[in-house]
C-alpha cells in the first residue's frame, strides 16, 4: 500500500510518500510561490523521482487544518480532485495533531499556528495524543493560561515559540527540525489510527473562523440593518 500525504496549512509546501513500512519520499519547501504553484511540479517530481505515478497510489492524506486559508483550499483542492480521479480514499487529519506528532517525549505536546494579531491557533495533548485543550483559535494570553493551568511540564511545537516561549511556565521549545514539516506524522497517524477515507463531498478544510471576507461582509450587513 502506497500513501501520499499532503499538507499546503503554512507557508511550507509538503508531500510525502510512504508504504506500510517505512518514508520513501519526503518533499518540504518554504518559498515564495503559492502552493497552487509549487503543489503539483512537487508531486509530479517526487513521484517520478520515485520511479511511481499517481496511479500507484492507494490513499491520499490531507492536513485539513487550521491554517492559512487560501492554502488550505489548495490543498484540499488538489487532494480531493486526486482522490476523486483514481477513485481512492482521502483522509483528513489535524494540521495541529500532526505537528503535535513530531514528538515522542512524555511532556504535553503544545503545537502552535500563527493566526495573526497574537492570536494562534493552538491546542494540547497527553503523551498518548488526547486533547487536553481542544484546537480553537486562541488571543495568546488566554492560551497560555489555559495550558500553564494544567501544571505540567510541556512541549512548544511550531515556529511560534521564539515569540511566545516567555508566556508559558515549565515550558521547552523543541529544536527547528520539529517545528514545522508535518508530512511524516500525517503519514503515522494515518497508519496508526487505520483510518479509513472520508465521503470527498462533505471533506472540508477546518478553519476555526471565518475569513476576513466573510467578516467584513457580516459587519457590512449589521452597518446596513442599523440604518
Amino acid at each position: 500500500m502506497n500513501i501520499l500525504a499532503i499538507d499546503t496549512s503554512t507557508m511550507i509546501s509538503t508531500v510525502t510518500i510512504a508504504d506500510e513500512n517505512e518514508i520513501i519520499g519526503d518533499f518540504n519547501v518554504n518559498q515564495q510561490k503559492t502552493h497552487s504553484e509549487s503543489m503539483v511540479p512537487m508531486i509530479e517530481t517526487l513521484l517520478g523521482l520515485l520511479g511511481m505515478e499517481i496511479a500507484d497510489i492507494d490513499k491520499f492524506v490531507i492536513a485539513k487544518g487550521p491554517g492559512s486559508f487560501t492554502g488550505l483550499r489548495i490543498g484540499m483542492t488538489i487532494a480531493k480532485t486526486l482522490a476523486q480521479v483514481y477513485k481512492k480514499d482521502l483522509i483528513p487529519i489535524s494540521t495541529l495533531l500532526a505537528l503535535a506528532n513530531n514528538s515522542s517525549s512524555d511532556r504535553v505536546k503544545v503545537p502552535m499556528i500563527d493566526a495573526r494579531g497574537n492570536r494562534v491557533y493552538g491546542a494540547a495533548y497527553d503523551k498518548d495524543f488526547n486533547e487536553l485543550i481542544k484546537e480553537d483559535l486562541y488571543t495568546i494570553d488566554d492560551f497560555s493560561r489555559r495550558v500553564n493551568e494544567l501544571g505540567r511540564s510541556i512541549e512548544l511545537i511550531g515556529t511560534m515559540n521564539e515569540k511566545y516561549e516567555d508566556r508559558f511556565g515549565r515550558a521547552i521549545s523543541l529544536p527547528i527540525n520539529f517545528n514545522n514539516s508535518i508530512g511524516r506524522s500525517l503519514i503515522k497517524i494515518a497508519l496508526e489510527g487505520e483510518l479509513i477515507g472520508e465521503d470527498l463531498y462533505t471533506i472540508k478544510p477546518n478553519y476555526l473562523r471565518k475569513s476576513q471576507a466573510e467578516r467584513q461582509l457580516i459587519e457590512n450587513d449589521k452597518k446596513d440593518a442599523n440604518k
